[in-house]
Parts: structure tokens; C-alpha cells; sequence
């Protein structure tokens, strides 16, 4: 039996976003990748993967689904044998971000989820990559299929994130950090800050990416993620 390997979407993410790992994958992993469309909270995120966990499993989860797979792990760790999380945080909410948020919805409702290509979308990834039609492309249609509700909704889970951080220190599973050099909204010197509480944690960084580092930087993500797994 091949081992399960989940992925988990971040926000306004799907499937898409894991393509290239899927099909890295699918050869030596029984492969599944969830999203969070019109979930409001993560104890809901949570519980919809876990509803899916019938065996022990490795996870991997990028941006607002790194944080899912973190409640997972609260949940059921028993049920997660290796951790990966990419381009995340494990702040709390800061000062302005609701007001941030709400601005940006806002202007969604007004002008229609194209407004988040140019207004969100594209200053998460590293700007050469937005002329990378392979690249850019499939983020760009990913983000035009979802919907303004379902986007408010994951919005308001991310304003009511929980606590974190004293969890990820105490994680004693194998674990896996990967970050894109250009990203600016997850920074690499964010994901130092976390190696420093959990310094048994691998760190990866993946060259010429930003957020988006699935699709941005999918073969290092790719053969770094199989050499962890291999070591681990």
C-alpha cells in the first residue's frame, strides 16, 4: 500500500496550485489535495480533513493550509507522520491586518475577483515569474473560479486564527519548512525566526520563487520535499 500523502490549499487555492506535486508524487504516494472553499473557521478547515484520515498520513500544507495542517496536528497528531508547511506564519494577528483585509474585500465586491489579480495575486509571486505563462497562468484562472463569499469566508478564518506558536515548538514529528527566496508576505527571515523554536525542523528555500513556491519553484519543491521524506 502506497503511503497517503494530503495536500492542503491555502487561500483562494485549490488543487491547482499542487498539480506539479500530484504528479510528481502519484508514482510512489497515494496522493489527495483538499481546499477550504466557503469555510469560515479552522476548527471547520480542521475537521473536514480529518474527516478524511483514515490511516496515518504525511501532510503538506501551503500558506492558510499550513496553518490548517497545524490544527490537524492539535487535533490528531497521532494521525500525521510527517509534517511539511510552506510559505506560512505563525503569527498572531497584527495591528491593521483586519482593516487590511476588509478594505480588500471590499474592493473585491466592488470590482469583481479580477481586482485580485493585479491587487493580490501578483505582488505574492516573484515578478518574473508573472510573465511565465506555465506559471502565472494557472494561479490566474485558479483565483477567476472562486467566488467573493468564498473568499470573505476564508478571510474571516485567517482574523480568528488561533494560537500557534507554542505548538509548533513543541512538534516532535520529522518537519519540514520550505520558503521562496522573493517571498515577500511569508519572508524567509520569518521562517528562520520559526527553525529557531523548532530547530529540529529542516528549512528549505527555494530559488527565484515567492509565495506561490508549488508552482513557482515545483521541481526544487518537489525533489527537496522527496529527498525529506527519504532521509525521513
Amino acid at each position: 500500500m502506497k503511503p497517503k500523502l494530503i495536500f492542503l490549499s491555502g487561500l483562494l487555492c485549490d488543487a491547482t496550485v499542487w498539480q506539479p506535486q500530484l504528479d510528481f508524487f502519484a508514482k510512489t504516494h497515494d496522493v489527495q489535495a483538499i481546499d477550504f472553499k466557503n469555510l469560515d473557521h479552522f476548527e471547520k478547515m480542521a475537521h473536514q480533513v480529518i474527516e478524511q484520515m483514515h490511516t496515518p498520513c504525511i501532510m503538506v500544507g501551503h500558506s492558510m493550509g499550513a496553518r490548517v495542517a497545524l490544527e490537524v496536528y492539535r487535533r490528531v497528531p497521532q494521525l500525521i507522520t510527517h509534517l511539511a508547511l510552506l510559505d506560512f506564519g505563525i503569527h498572531a494577528t497584527k495591528e491593521g491586518e483586519a482593516e487590511k483585509r476588509e478594505r480588500l474585500i471590499q474592493a473585491t465586491r466592488e470590482h469583481s475577483m479580477a481586482y485580485l489579480i493585479p491587487n493580490w495575486l501578483e505582488p505574492m509571486v516573484y515578478a518574473p515569474n508573472i510573465a511565465i505563462p506555465e506559471i502565472f497562468d494557472p494561479m490566474k484562472t485558479m483565483v477567476l473560479s472562486q467566488d467573493v463569499m468564498s473568499f470573505e469566508a476564508q478571510i474571516q478564518a485567517l482574523l480568528q486564527r488561533p494560537e500557534v506558536q507554542s505548538l509548533f515548538s513543541q512538534i516532535n514529528i520529522p518537519l519540514y519548512l520550505g520558503v521562496g527566496r522573493q517571498d515577500q508576505w511569508s519572508t524567509l527571515a520569518q521562517h528562520q525566526a520559526m527553525l529557531e523554536l523548532n530547530p529540529k525542523a529542516t528549512l528549505a528555500i527555494y530559488e527565484n520563487s515567492g509565495h506561490m513556491s508549488p508552482l513557482e519553484a515545483a521541481t526544487q519543491v518537489n525533489l527537496s520535499l522527496n529527498e525529506w521524506l527519504k532521509a525521513h
